[in-house]
């Protein structure tokens, strides 16, 4: 016995019709009524290219494992894994490319910036040296094989702590450019010692909130 009551079956026959004829597009979810339309994100028009990409790449791969799709979280990470690639390699130059040669220029943490990225006030009493920065390159050239390793063989709560960080990092490096070469390798650090961080249980929806709050400051 069909499990499709003849109203739904009705209107999703009059759905295919119309669509056929040109009346009307065809709404996919009409198709598999298990996997309910996105919600679409709303506010990132302005925002820069790659990060809008991977915010936008995160959430289809969040809303899929909300709604027990495995298989389609699965078959979004390729594109999530190379949007975070990206951000990854743009703070790599943002980081590296003034120290290529000569003495570090001096920088100022903001304190606001810090605690966006969950760095603690004791934590900014001793400024990055040219050591921390040259950790914080090889950090970020390993993190990138992470997300090579992560496309191929999905992981997802390791993927939504990478792209919580790798987002948030790229956020702040919008906000406050100049203050990302004194706090990126604090924030590296902490991200690969695992030390507690509450953006990790946050919610998409939180996570964003906050995102666009730092970016609108």
């Amino acid at each position: 016995m069909s499990s499709i009551v003849p109203g739904p079956k009705k209107k999703l026959e009059e759905e295919i019709t119309a669509a056929r004829s040109g009346a009307k597009p065809l709404d996919a979810s009409a198709l598999n009524p298990s996997a309910p339309p996105q919600q679409e994100l709303t506010g990132l028009d302005d925002w820069p290219g790659p990060l809008r990409t991977a915010v936008e790449a995160e959430h289809t791969r969040l809303t899929a494992l909300e709604t027990n799709r495995r298989k389609t979280a699965d078959r979004s990470v390729p594109a999530l894994a190379a949007a975070l690639d990206t951000l990854l390699s743009d703070l790599t130059d943002h980081l590296g490319k003034p120290r290529l040669f000569g003495k570090p220029a001096a920088t100022t943490a903001d304190p606001e910036i810090a605690t966006f990225l969950g760095i603690p006030p004791e934590d900014l009493a001793t400024p990055a040296g040219r050591g921390d920065h040259r950790t914080a390159l090889r950090t970020l050239k390993q993190l990138r094989s992470q997300l090579k390793d992560l496309s191929e063989t999905p992981d997802h709560d390791r993927l939504t702590r990478l792209s919580t960080f790798t987002i948030r990092l790229a956020v702040a490096t919008e906000a406050a450019p100049a203050s990302i070469p004194a706090l990126a390798p604090t924030a590296l650090t902490r991200y690969t010692q695992a030390l507690p961080d509450p953006q990790w249980t946050n919610t998409f929806e939180q996570k964003l909130a906050t995102w666009k709050q730092t970016l609108t400051r």
